[in-house]
């Protein structure tokens, strides 16, 4: 796992609406310092019809945070970013969209090395639904369309071989178990309400709902709201 500074945080959202993932994004916005400037990436959306309505998104979302005193930047070719460039910014938010596109640009463009180097300097760094996914040690826990047919499951593993399902309904049980069990591999499921604050090793759990772990072997474990656990 990235070790993380103490002032360093993960947001992982669960998915939803700007309404529905309120509590989580409300921490995420209070963190921000005064006059505070962030990198906005909602590259999974890329050839969405919401895509081009994307940065107009995000100003309304600072508005219903009443934060108005911060400024964002949308980025929509990771290419132009190294690490320098990330000197002088507050933090990274990385929307929800297509998975399997997020993870490939993410990939291509080598900003997923830019991220590791990034998240050892201390920093907030928000992933919301596929941007929270893309967060785990595998990426197939999802049912997007693979629309470039991307064949390489991998994630940027921050989360100490954690894998993450957003969207997360009692349903979908048995598939989690499955999935733990072929991949020997644990795995965080998030409703869409509910969502991680992850400092240094601890997780907790934001929101108007639980949280559900499965562990390697499939065995489960409810997380309730503003309870915390080790990754």
């Amino acid at each position: 796992m990235q070790k993380a500074k103490v002032n360093n945080q993960i947001y992982l959202s669960g998915g939803g609406n700007e309404h529905q993932s309120f509590p989580l994004d409300n921490f995420f916005f209070n963190a921000l310092p005064k006059k505070g400037f962030f990198l906005y990436i909602p590259i999974a959306l890329r050839g969405h019809k919401l895509f081009s309505t994307a940065p107009a998104w995000m100003k309304g979302l600072i508005t219903l945070h009443k934060r108005r005193d911060l400024t964002f930047k949308t980025v929509i070719n990771l290419q132009k970013y190294k690490f320098e460039n990330l000197v002088n910014i507050n933090g990274i938010y990385i929307g929800g969209g297509n998975t399997w596109l997020l993870m490939q640009e993410l990939k291509d463009s080598r900003f997923a090395d830019v991220l590791n180097q990034y998240l050892k300097t201390g920093v907030l760094l928000y992933g919301g639904s596929a941007g929270a996914i893309v967060f785990g040690k595998k990426i197939d826990t999802q049912n997007d369309k693979n629309v470039v047919r991307l064949k390489d499951q991998n994630g940027l593993n921050l989360l100490n071989k954690y894998s993450i399902i957003c969207h997360y309904t009692k349903v979908q049980d048995d598939n989690c178990k499955k999935w733990t069990k072929k991949n020997k591999l644990p795995l965080i499921c998030l409703p869409e309400e509910t969502g991680l604050i992850i400092e240094a090793d601890q997780a907790r759990c934001v929101g108007t709902k639980p949280c559900m772990l499965y562990s390697a072997t499939g065995k489960q474990k409810l997380i309730k709201p503003n309870k915390s656990f080790n990754l």
